[in-house]
């Protein structure tokens, strides 16, 4: 069984043409699959289409929640996922052929996680400038200040469930900053994280603006990263934070 994660806030445009690909998409493939929408806060009709595509698929299972929150929607998506593989897409990048060459990876059952990387050798970023940037500082003050390895968190992704429940689980912090901090939390339990490069294109203006995003996200990692070092010295050590020291 293979899960599809599909966060969904004001995607009225856009979630039936995105859910019809990834069920027509998978249905071709022969594999056993469901699609959880998952929306959130939104103030147009997803939920009614969502509601409507879940009454038309069978594969499809819908749940709302009632604040914009991107990370407790994907959160909620894993915790209600019954495939031992979850891949999160978003609304507006459905990447069927990301997630061919993910799962093929995934066959490996060492691999706890595949990441679609925008910055990955032989990845395709044709976002704004602006978006690019922010990536980019994003990328770096993780891999400087947490030492993630991985390129890049938010996007495409699969994750392996049974690996990365506890990591799931002992997450505290939503909004922009889940996937990222479920994958720190997977490095530092020593799971396998690989990455495939991606071509991304912009479809639409963002969901929220990149200037209110900034200040979030940078507060939500120093959070982040307090947390985690509490974690570490609770435990007996000082060293990186969230790992104690040898």
């Amino acid at each position: 069984m293979l899960s599809v994660v599909m966060p969904s806030h004001n995607e009225e445009s856009y979630l039936d043409a995105a859910v019809g690909a990834v069920v027509e998409g998978l249905r071709s493939r022969g594999v056993m699959f469901e699609v959880i929408l998952v929306e959130n806060g939104s103030r147009d009709e997803t939920l009614a289409i969502a509601r409507r595509l879940e009454a038309t698929y069978p594969e499809v299972r819908s749940t709302t929640r009632p604040a914009a929150d991107y990370g407790a929607a994907l959160k909620a998506g894993f915790e209600m996922a019954q495939g031992e593989v979850v891949a999160n897409f978003d609304v507006d990048l459905v990447d069927l052929d990301f997630l061919d060459r993910a799962l093929a990876v995934m066959s490996d059952s060492s691999v706890a996680a595949v990441v679609g990387s925008k910055r990955a050798h032989g990845a395709s970023d044709r976002r704004s400038p602006g978006r690019r940037l922010v990536t980019g500082v994003f990328s770096a003050t993780l891999r400087y200040g947490f030492g993630l390895s991985a390129s890049d968190t938010h996007g495409l992704k699969t994750l392996r469930r049974s690996a990365l429940a506890p990591a799931v689980a002992a997450s505290r912090f939503g909004k922009d900053i889940f996937d990222t901090e479920v994958l720190i939390r997977a490095e530092r339990a020593d799971l396998r994280i690989a990455e495939i490069p991606v071509s991304v294109d912009e479809l639409r203006p963002p969901r929220s603006s990149i200037v209110r995003r900034i200040p979030r996200t940078l507060g939500g990692l120093a959070a982040l990263r307090f947390a985690l070092w509490r974690e570490a010295w609770s435990k007996g050590g000082i060293g990186r934070p969230g790992r104690p020291s040898a």
